[in-house]
């Protein structure tokens, strides 16, 4: 007998703030691993870990390579269950069609902000291969809306991408936004790839909202921000970077709990920060009671049992002391980019409700595996635990040339109980404290950088030869101007 499986991306999410903002999906989890750690620091390379269970260096998707096409199927969770009908769908462009994450999947749609209604026009893709400016491009959209084989859907995506930038750059700039990233368009789509797909399947989807820009949104709990009306984020991080280096380092705070200033005495910066931390809170909240929603529709569609799995890709810096000043996923293995969510809804056999051993995503193919064939593997990982990126995430070459020590470097972690140690293809090494009671914290340990010798046998390629291989394999994607687009709004251009 198997079962389905599927696995929900939450991407962006660390695990202090999923405690704070996510009770719902908590209460309906069988099992959670507050310990879990990704195997990358950003989407690309996460995504690959996680469907093949190894580490950049190994399955070779990372910065300078970040085409998911180039992994072979045999090589993923997708390959092990063959009986399995795979099928996904994802908000996030980098783990999307444009970067070849469709190639693992029989069936798989791309979500953006811009196109809610899956099954319509694209009208942002249609408009940017039409640029000619004035009223014929209005007549084009409607035009290819009325003869597109959806032309209600068609229609109304035009609608949305119309009001949508009438409240970013337009008229209406000022008001909340009445979209999310897509959370309800996933939820839509995947439901129906259930019903048009024979049982049993493995499905992954990956859900945007808690990646930056951080908006004001109608969808989301207005009692958890208090920001200007219609209030969009634009943090500086090279500012955070600089003021956090006023901070002594020691690490306090930075686990979602109150009080979790930068310390910066820049008050404008220091408004900005909290308005971007309280709503990536709130947008975390939304998500929890959309979640909820979406695994009892995919549930209620299905004739087998259906374990899910929440987990998110990588975390996020938030610019506190533990987070080093440091804002957003760029070249970062803080703990507040590892520490990530993972629980588990509805395994086969019984599990304890939490699981207070290590897990690492380089787990989760072997976890999915397992459970499609209704067995009950220890979640908790065999192996030591690491994670390793190669370079600094796209759209960071301001960051990278204000301090190129810092940003363009290659780095591992390894985790030796409550102690991490971190370093860069230089031999540079940091030793930090971390605790099982405290999710996202950590604190420099001066003179505490011996590398975990347990680990030696999960990098078989000296980090320096890892980076000089991969920048030599360096590859330029052609891209539309869609996704371009929509990179240049995530902050990857």
């Amino acid at each position: 007998m198997t079962r389905n499986v599927v696995v929900c991306c939450l991407d962006t999410v660390r695990q202090d703030y999923f405690a704070r903002f996510a009770p719902r999906l908590r209460e309906r989890a069988d099992v959670t691993a507050p310990g879990c750690r990704a195997a990358s620091g950003w989407s690309v390379p996460s995504h690959a870990s996680m469907v093949t269970g190894d580490l950049p260096h190994e399955h070779g998707v990372h910065t300078y390579e970040p085409g998911l096409d180039a992994l072979d199927v045999a090589d993923t969770v997708f390959g092990d269950l063959s009986e399995h009908a795979s099928i996904g769908v994802s908000a996030n462009v980098y783990a999307g069609s444009a970067f070849g994450f469709d190639a693992l999947f029989d069936r798989f749609v791309d979500v953006s902000r811009d196109h809610r209604f899956d099954r319509g026009l694209d009208v942002s893709s249609f408009v940017d291969d039409h640029p000619e400016p004035g009223v014929g491009r209005y007549l084009d959209v409607a035009r290819a809306a009325l003869a597109h084989d959806r032309p209600g859907r068609s229609l109304a995506n035009a609608a949305c991408l119309a009001a949508g930038q009438a409240i970013e750059t337009g008229p209406l700039d000022g008001l909340p936004t009445p979209f999310d990233d897509g959370a309800a368009t996933i939820s839509r789509a995947f439901t129906r790839l259930v019903d048009d797909t024979s049982e049993p399947f493995v499905g992954f989807c990956n859900f945007m909202e808690a990646h930056e820009p951080h908006r004001d949104t109608l969808g989301y709990d207005s009692q958890l921000y208090d920001v200007p009306r219609g209030w969009r984020s634009s943090v500086d991080p090279q500012a955070v970077a600089t003021a956090g280096r006023a901070d002594d380092g020691d690490g306090d705070g930075g686990d979602g709990r109150e009080g979790d200033g930068d310390r910066s005495g820049d008050e404008a910066l220091e408004t900005a920060l909290e308005r971007y931390r309280s709503t990536y809170g709130a947008s975390i909240e939304y998500l929890d009671r959309k979640l909820v929603d979406f695994v009892d529709a995919v549930q209620a569609a299905t004739d087998r049992e259906t374990t899910v799995v929440v987990t998110a890709d990588h975390g996020e810096n938030l610019g506190t002391p533990a987070d080093e000043g440091a804002l957003g996923h760029v070249t970062s293995l803080s703990e507040g980019v590892l520490n990530v969510p993972f629980l588990v809804i509805d395994p086969p056999g019984s599990y304890p409700s939490t699981v207070t051993d290590p897990v690492s995503h380089c787990d989760l193919r072997r976890l999915v595996r397992a459970f499609a064939r209704e067995k009950s593997p220890s979640i908790s990982s065999a192996e030591p635990v690491v994670a390793e990126v190669a370079g600094p995430t796209p759209g960071n070459e301001t960051l990278v040339e204000a301090e190129p020590d810092r940003w363009d470097r290659a780095l591992r972690a390894a985790y030796d109980g409550e102690r991490k140690v971190v370093w860069d293809d230089d031999g540079d090494a940091t030793g930090y404290e971390i605790s099982s009671d405290r999710p996202c914290w950590q604190r420099r340990v001066p003179g505490d950088a011996e590398r975990p010798p347990a680990a030696a046998c999960r990098f078989e390629v000296p980090l320096d030869e890892f980076r000089d291989r991969a920048t030599a394999d360096a590859d330029e994607t052609d891209l539309d101007a869609g996704v371009e687009e929509r990179l240049r709004d995530l902050g990857y251009r």
